[in-house]
């Protein structure tokens, strides 16, 4: 059968199953919404909303309803999920596309890859009207940021413009193909359209049946194995077995301090899983769940289901219409069938009938735990007693009362411990088969990620443990912190626990243990085979600070370490900031951090305030000084003693980056350099963290440090030194601070809150993951170094003159998987210190076959990875020698023996390695078993074992062959298993003959079976080298691992290598591809050329293709500190550095500052730039005081933000820098903010000399810098129609966006009022106001020419 899309429901435990019962009989839950005491804390991005019963919804009345047509294009919602583009459609069988009911629903085709269907409640319906209507804009109902959603509604676009019956032929014929068609129809009914759900269906489908345990209840049976009963016997049955007495896996009340574990699993053992109570948390058989697999993308509304044939012998479904609870994100593998006593102890967790969105959330503040004093509010207290006003106070933490703890059953006294210790995370507590949440985790479970209440007096839900990752990662990206905790024994390992025991065994020694075996976080995720793949290729950064203040100085020291845990690289640095803090809000602009560790109680208000205004949805929290926050010799001494660093002779290798902050004074390693003090003090608070989330091993030993330096370091400069002249740059990067990017738009729109309009999703067309992150930290860092950026645009040119060999490589690049996470990964599962010491390592995992495929699997697809990047080598292989690029040349040219060649290579030889591991083990059967074997020579200790063991088989049947000789039987033979084997098996005829000593074993009717002293060396000897191969074998994928981890480095110099390579092939396509005309930047050196200059000839805005009315973007020259060729020989003021740029409002100017200091960043990044001509100095760093806006929770108004930004800018400018500023100023009276902005001007020209554009409204800068040799005057150009001087109102202005030499007389406000509307009594008013102004202006002109012309003789005279 072809795949066929399934219905996205409600989350229940039915979503991993099909073809579930209906259960009768239901009680309709009572509305409530939860308490606040719920939760330890709501999420953290969404903390104003409220929670809200729907018991009270008003139903759409009869002549409300909006009849739906086949063919109309609407929004449509399913459950749990949000508004999708959408076409209404016949069901391919019923043969409709409306069904009435109590609740209407519309049949619906989702403009989704690949398209799905689902059934739709009409008040989830909307109208489309093309995603340009306000609706869909920021905002409005339908606005998301999903690119799925996003895409889905550019196909409704072109949707919206065909006629109906071309709009009907976009839906997919989804019918089942003929050669599957008999046996599927023998197991589903044919009213199913290969389980494709209506919302309403899947809530009444759901069982809700599960009443108190009874100790009385007689053992379950076994499931059988004959024929399936038709669909209404199942549902007899399942009915049946619903109003049965359940057995509960909690024991309230425990009577006998003897009895076994009631959550204990027990894998391996159908017999004992069917007969106790407590092995899973809905008792489901091992073999019944053992195929689930997780689907790839979750964030579609309904996706396609596996193929499935039905059991033979099975009868026809009855034609009864059922229905498929499936509403999980993730999708069975295959669709095993389940026993009906498997799907009715399902039903607990089911949904009650016609329950809506918020039916998880009814009666949750009836729960008991609600009523627990010690989480009220206002009485919680950490697990020190401390309360929340307490400075001391603990949030992680929480005190539980032994008294408390006495009365609970072991299982729920051990996640009470539990939570006692992490108060602020949700567990994921397993109990068997699956994790559970209880109590306040439950609500949040329910509320934030759909999963549904189980029947009881607390408050409890859970989900299979192959759903982890859909379940985890959602409440991570919500901002909650989530703890994996795994049964560590079976029951046989807690019975042998109990017996070795000192003292007699209590019930609470009776429990399974529990341990936490990984905290993830926004900042700790790393990807592990448990968790899935990765969707997102942006680096996800946990920073760490701490800072010192110089009150005398009035600056700053700062301590910082940072770390994308997916790749496992730690910056560490120590740095002095200004008053501004403008070196660390460049760290926090360039290296954006999801999550912030401070020191509790030291952290300034300055630095909180520029945390707080910056990082708002990033999460903050607060570590204790000492125990938490380290000091810098806790922090040496934890690492030095830790099996980080330590090497094979167990002395610790210290990574040159920490070696070299350690103090020169200290041999032993353990004190810190004084000028890297608050550095390690910073490193030391990311390593106890990472301790506390179970990641250090990992992380750590992959010794992955890098010394993190500010790139204005070198060019910071006292007040001393602001006058001196600097002919060169011996800085490496440009400096891009925070509020550069940000007024930019380099990587991120403020306004839309996305990357959408930046010069980041213009530039970039990388191939791969690693090399989308590269060119995001090269467009944060444009070179300063001529002769590297001229490096990088040879390369670019080498590559459009190769277009054939690019396009080969991207295409290759193309199928790349993100090889170094992978590398990471890898990394990770070969460790073999962590393998020992790490609660996973003890972990009983339900699903370890899964995850040993996922983990076989990511291991083929780095290997295939690299040898798709040996292909990308062979295919430059004819062109590189041609290459201008070195950089190119390192990144496409493979290392050979010849010492010039290494030089000029970075990309290492790897064909040997590869083979290696590519015949290391069979792939396709490890692919499919999730089973290494290792090919003979991998592993020398297996080998030895494989060895040892055809030596005595061989030793073995030599013997045998003897003793046939000496018996005179050729018949003889070995018989048996195990530890019976090796018996030799004498007939009665030859008995007679038997040794004396041959030792009897056993014996059949005609015969004898014996052994000698010989046979049981030799099966000694056998046994030990079966348990020495079988060891092999346990640990064989992590030794494999290791081996290829201990390459690392020749591995991440290939992904250095095709990153480098994707990057410059990013660069060559805009360059290739770009809109009109592209040039190659010129770059002269200062000394070679006198002043810094910038000369852009017929410029355009990268970002920008349209103006606002529509038509092409006008071009523009830009002329700074150079001759301009239009203008006339006799200027005296034409290579002046600092640009007057007035004009009319909204006539452009913004937009052309904008403009030169984007071609510049794209200029010394080493791209090919949007114009005709771009000639220029290199810039040292970029400044811009664009726009107007207040920092209202610093206490900072508009004017103060434009002078801090200001202040700034004459701090840390050169004379190469390039300064754009926008009408500073504005915010005060205009007689300040002429003077400051005069005083400005003056001081960019006269004492720094750095290339400025400076556009103001203050007509009166213009006279007075009309003379300043210095400053150059220029404007952009309209046409004004009507011109009246009386009432300007009535002047129509046209906008030539064209940039001109000269001043422009007015700024035509008024023209700008009309354009926005005002009324007109308002501007007419206005007119008569400025006539008035304007008169008493001039009179004072000539009052004081006046005064200034006369003599005092002459005043006396007149007077």
């Amino acid at each position: 059968m072809s795949k066929t899309p399934k219905g996205k429901q409600t989350n229940t435990l039915f979503s991993y199953f099909q073809k579930t019962p209906k259960s009768e009989g239901k009680e309709k839950p009572k509305g409530g919404g939860p308490n606040d005491v719920l939760s330890p804390r709501r999420s953290p991005n969404d903390r104003d909303k409220k929670s809200a019963s729907k018991k009270n919804s008003t139903p759409i009345k009869n002549g409300e309803a909006i009849e739906h047509s086949e063919g109309d294009l609407v929004w449509s919602k399913l459950e749990g999920y949000p508004y999708w583009p959408s076409l209404v459609c016949n069901h391919p069988t019923e043969k409709v596309h409306v069904k009435g009911g109590k609740s209407k629903q519309v049949h619906v085709q989702f403009f989704d890859e690949p398209p799905t269907r689902a059934w739709i409640k009409e008040r989830n319906i909307k109208p489309f009207n093309g995603s340009d209507d306000e609706a869909c804009q920021r905002g409005g109902q339908f606005y998301t940021l999903n690119a799925k959603i996003n895409r889905g509604a550019k196909e409704a676009d072109k949707a919206l413009n065909m006629e109906r019956k071309d709009r009907l032929s976009l839906v997919v014929d989804l019918l089942p193909s003929s050669d599957e068609e008999e046996d599927t129809m023998e197991d589903l009914d044919p009213t199913i359209f290969d389980a494709e759900m209506s919302d309403e269906d899947v809530l009444k489908e759901n069982c809700q049946s599960k009443v108190k345990e009874s100790k009385e209840s007689s053992p379950r049976k076994r499931k059988s194995n004959s024929p399936q009963k038709p669909l209404q016997s199942q549902r007899k049955a399942a009915k049946e077995a619903t109003m049965k007495n359940k057995r509960r896996r909690i024991l309230i009340k425990s009577e006998s301090g003897d009895e076994d574990s009631e959550d204990d699993f027990k894998p391996g053992s159908e017999e004992e899983d069917d007969n106790d109570d407590d092995d899973s948390a809905s008792e489901i058989d091992e073999d019944e769940v053992s195929d689930i697999e997780p689907e790839s993308e979750p964030e579609s509304p309904v996706k396609d289901s596996r193929k499935r044939k039905a059991p033979g012998g099975s009868t026809p479904a009855s034609s009864k219409k059922t229905t498929s609870s499936s509403a999980s994100d993730k999708k069975p593998a295959s669709s095993p069938s389940l026993s009906i006593s498997t799907k009715s102890k399902l039903s607990s967790f089911s949904a009650p009938e016609n329950a809506g969105e918020d039916a998880g959330q009814k009666d949750a503040s009836t729960y008991t735990h609600v009523s627990l004093d010690f989480i009220q509010p206002d009485r919680i207290k950490d697990k020190n007693r401390k309360t929340k006003s307490d400075p001391e106070y603990n949030p992680r933490t929480l005190y539980v009362p032994e008294s408390f703890l006495n009365k609970q059953t072991p299982a729920m006294r051990q996640w009470w411990e539990l939570k006692s210790n992490h108060f602020d995370t949700i567990l994921f507590f397993k109990v068997g088969k699956f994790y559970e949440l209880y109590h306040m985790d439950a609500v949040v479970g329910v509320r934030e990620v759909g999963l549904i209440f189980m029947k009881g007096d607390f408050a409890h839900s859970g989900f299979p443990e192959i759903a982890y990752n859909r379940y985890a990662d959602a409440l991570v990206q919500k901002g909650y912190k989530v703890a994996r905790v795994e049964q560590t024994e079976t029951p046989e390992m807690v019975s042998d626990r109990c017996k070795n025991m000192a003292r007699a065994a209590n019930k609470y020694d009776k429990v399974v243990k529990r341990e936490v075996c990984q905290i993830s976080t926004q900042g700790t995720r790393t990807y592990s085979h448990l968790t899935g793949d990765i969707g997102d290729h942006t680096s996800k950064y946990i920073l760490a600070f701490c800072e010192k203040q110089d009150t005398q100085e009035g600056s700053n020291l700062y301590g910082v370490c940072f770390i994308d845990t997916s790749i496992g690289t730690f910056h560490v640095g120590q740095f002095e900031d200004d008053r501004h803090l403008s070196r660390f809000r460049t760290l926090i602009a360039h290296y954006t951090p999801v999550q912030v560790l401070y020191e509790r109680g030291k952290v300034s208000s300055e630095t909180w305030q520029l945390i707080n205004a910056n990082l708002t949805s990033a999460l903050k929290e607060g570590l204790t000084s000492g125990t938490e926050f380290w000091e810098s010799g806790k922090t040496l001494k934890a690492l030095a003693e830790e099996a980080y660093f330590k090497n094979d002779e167990e002395d610790v290798d210290w990574p040159q980056a920490i070696k070299a902050m350690l103090s020169d004074n200290d041999t032993l390693g353990l004190t810190a350099s004084e000028s890297k003090d608050l550095a390690i003090r910073a490193l030391g608070a990311v390593v106890w963290y990472l301790q506390y989330c179970l990641l250090d091993h990992e992380l750590l030993s992959m010794k992955k440090f890098e010394t993190y330096i500010p790139m204005d370091v070198s060019k910071s400069r006292s007040d001393q030194q602001k006058a001196q002249a600097v002919q060169d740059i011996k800085q490496r990067h440009m400096v891009l601070d925070g509020v550069t990017m940000s007024n930019l738009d380099v990587v991120w729109n403020s306004g839309t809150q996305s990357t959408e309009g930046t010069l980041l999703e213009r530039l970039n067309y990388c191939s791969t993951a690693f090399g989308k992150r590269l060119f995001h930290q090269w467009l944060c860092s444009p070179l300063c170094q001529r002769q590297a950026i001229y490096d990088r645009l040879d390369a670019v040119g080498d590559l459009l003159d190769a277009p054939a060999v690019m396009d080969e490589c991207v295409s290759i690049m193309k199928k790349l998987p993100d090889l170094e996470r992978l590398l990471s990964r890898i990394h990770a599962i070969g460790l073999s210190r962590k393998s020992k010491n790490h609660p996973d390592s003890r972990a009983i995992l339900y699903e370890e076959l899964t995850y040993s495929k996922r983990k076989i699997e990511d291991f083929l697809a780095t290997i295939e990875g690299f040898k798709l990047a040996v292909s990308v080598t062979e295919a430059c292989k004819s062109v590189a020698p041609n290459f201008k690029s070195k950089l190119l040349q390192q990144s496409v040219c493979v290392q050979t023996d010849d010492s010039d060649n290494t030089k000029s290579s970075h990309f290492p030889d790897i064909s040997d390695d590869l083979e290696f591991f590519e015949t290391s083990f069979d792939h396709k059967k490890a692919k499919r078993d999730g089973v290494i074997v290792p090919s003979k020579g991998v592993d020398n200790d297996y080998d030895q074992a494989v060895t040892d063991i055809k030596d005595v088989e061989a030793r073995l049947q030599a013997y045998l062959d003897k003793q046939k000789s000496v018996l005179g039987c050729r018949s003889l033979v070995y018989w048996g298993t195990a530890k019976n084997r090796f018996q030799i098996e004498v007939p009665e005829n030859y008995l007679k003959n038997v040794p004396h000593h041959y030792e009897l074993m056993s014996s059949k009717k005609g015969a004898k079976r014996f052994r000698t002293s010989d046979i049981e060396e030799m099966l000694s000897e056998l046994t030990d080298a079966e348990d020495r191969k079988d060891t092999c074998l346990k640990d064989i994928m992590r030794r494999i691992f290791y081996n290829f981890d201990q390459k690392h480095k020749k591995w991440a110099a290939v992904v250095e290598s095709l990153s480098m390579l994707d990057v410059l092939m990013s660069l060559a396509t805009y360059s290739r591809g770009g809109e009109g005309d592209l040039c190659r930047p010129e770059f002269v050196l200062p000394e070679e050329d006198g002043k810094p200059f910038i000369e852009i000839r017929d410029g355009r805005h990268p970002c920008v293709s349209l103006t606002f009315e529509g038509g092409d973007f006008i071009p523009n020259d830009t002329v700074i500190g150079t001759q301009d060729d239009q203008d006339e020989e006799d200027c005296n003021y034409s290579n002046g550095q600092v640009v007057l740029v007035t004009g009319p409002n909204m006539g452009g100017k913004s937009t052309l500052m904008r403009q030169v200091g984007l071609i510049t960043i794209m200029a010394q990044m080493g791209c090919y730039v949007p114009a005709q001509k771009c000639r220029l100095t290199p810039v040292d760093r970029i400044f811009t005081r664009l726009g107007a806006s207040d920092r209202i929770m610093a206490g900072e108004s508009t004017f103060f933000v434009e002078l801090s930004e200001t202040s700034s800018i004459l701090q840390h400018a050169s004379k190469h820098s390039l300064v754009l500023m926008d009408e500073l100023g504005r915010g005060t009276a205009t007689y300040d903010g002429t003077a400051i902005a005069c005083a400005v001007v003056k001081e960019l020209s006269e004492t720094i000399g750095c290339r400025s554009l400076f556009s103001t409204h203050y007509h009166s800068l213009v006279g007075e810098f009309k003379h300043d040799k210095n400053i150059r005057l220029g404007h952009m150009a309209c046409m004004v129609e009507n011109d009246n001087e009386e009432d300007s109102s009535q002047e129509t202005i046209t906008f030539l966006y064209k940039f001109v030499k000269g001043a422009c007389p007015k700024s035509y406000g008024f023209n700008a009022a009309r354009l926005a509307h005002l009324p007109e009594e308002v501007i007419q008013c206005a007119v008569k106001k400025s006539r008035e102004f304007e008169k008493s202006v001039n009179s004072c002109k000539h009052f004081r020419s006046m005064w200034a012309s006369t003599s005092a003789k002459e005043v006396q005279e007149v007077c």
